[in-house]
């Protein structure tokens, strides 16, 4: 509704394979999230987003397929410590230095399932079938399964020397996150939408609320 009202008023053709998300073509796009000023924006309307938003300051992509995900009951608790990480306010840690590489860009903190299967997977030795299996079962608080699982993750991440006691406290990471936490992909689809209507909403804010308007009017 707003690209057609765009392409009448301004001769532009937007489609949703051409309203940029990342990038400098996204950079206003970003401070206008940033601002919290967000009314019509997908997904980021309530208070509690737009507290988050204007926190986090988020000027890539990134930021906000992570917002969207911790955006959760759970993940909620993290997301003060990912902003003063983020800027720099709080020393990155982990637990292990072979987490590094796979919880560098959510600054040492697991967001995403696929960060749960590469811990398992690369720490351990699981495959990722079967790291997939294991965060199904403490999604759905299978005891048995999660202490199963919890002494074989132990077990092999001594073989990649790895201390028990380390390895114990990841492994309490992942049970917390695998119980709420949201797929990465799932949540860079929604990301994209946020970006593109804050976009459409910046650079082209009478079509763009015009749009909405026209699309909700029978919502009384």
């Amino acid at each position: 509704e707003a690209a057609l009202l765009i392409e009448q008023r301004h001769g532009i053709n937007y489609t949703l394979a051409t309203i940029p998300y990342d990038g400098e073509e996204a950079a206003e796009a970003f401070k206008l999230l940033s601002s919290g000023e967000v009314s019509g924006v997908f997904q980021v309307e309530s208070a509690g987003m737009r507290r988050v938003l204007t926190e986090m300051k988020p000027d890539r992509f990134e930021h906000i397929i992570a917002m969207i995900s911790l955006y959760r009951p759970g993940p909620l608790e993290y997301i003060p410590q990912f902003i003063r990480r983020m800027h720099g306010k709080e020393a990155v840690e982990y637990k292990h230095p072979a987490l590094a590489k796979i919880l560098a860009e959510t600054y040492g903190i697991i967001v995403y399932q696929e960060q749960i299967i590469q811990v398992l997977a690369e720490l351990a030795g699981y495959t990722p079938g079967e790291a997939d299996l294991v965060r199904r079962a403490i999604s759905k608080k299978k005891q048995s399964d999660i202490e199963k699982h919890k002494k074989l993750f132990v077990a092999g991440c001594a073989k990649n020397d790895i201390p028990a006691e380390a390895a114990e406290a990841i492994y309490g990471d992942i049970e917390f996150f695998a119980r709420y936490g949201f797929n990465k992909s799932h949540a860079a689809d929604y990301a994209v939408i946020t970006v593109q209507t804050a976009y459409l909403k910046d650079h082209d804010p009478v079509e763009y609320m015009a749009a909405q308007l026209l699309i909700e009017r029978d919502k009384t």
